[in-house]
């Protein structure tokens, strides 16, 4: 079932990159915040994270979204674009997924994540491109 989760996920991953400064860099395909409110995958030169709960709201479904997945569970970023909200019928939450402790970095290639206590940075080392979510805010930049 992982190996159709991830899969899924690379089909649906819109790009993506993680940045921090933490002195440990571990490598994990899927993995968690310690809340387990974020979910992230690094696949395929792509970041994204998914949020179970969240306080603010997505913008508009864009009309090259089609109805029949959901839009904006998540964030997405590629080492060839900006980040955007994803666009998928699948999630990167995994509930058997191993945490990245707070102060923590998952790299792959020029992609990095930080778990930080106040949300999930990810970002492309490549364009400098890349995204924040927590259940309070989200950021693309």
């Amino acid at each position: 079932m992982l190996a159709a989760a991830a899969a899924a996920a690379a089909a649906a991953l819109a790009g993506g990159a993680c940045a921090a400064g933490a002195a440990a860099v571990a490598h994990h395909t899927f993995f968690e915040s310690p809340s387990r409110n974020i979910g992230c995958v690094i696949l395929q030169g792509t970041a994204r994270c998914d949020i179970i709960k969240r306080t603010w709201s997505p913008p508009a479904r864009p009309a090259r979204c089609p109805n029949e997945v959901d839009f904006g569970q998540g964030l997405t970023v590629s080492g060839t674009g900006a980040a955007r909200f994803v666009c998928a019928g699948d999630t990167a939450l995994d509930p058997s997924a191993p945490l990245l402790a707070y102060g923590a970095v998952d790299a792959v290639g020029a992609m990095r994540c930080s778990s930080a206590r106040a949300g999930m940075t990810c970002r492309s080392l490549r364009t400098g491109h890349g995204f924040f979510i927590s259940r309070q805010s989200y950021r693309l930049f």
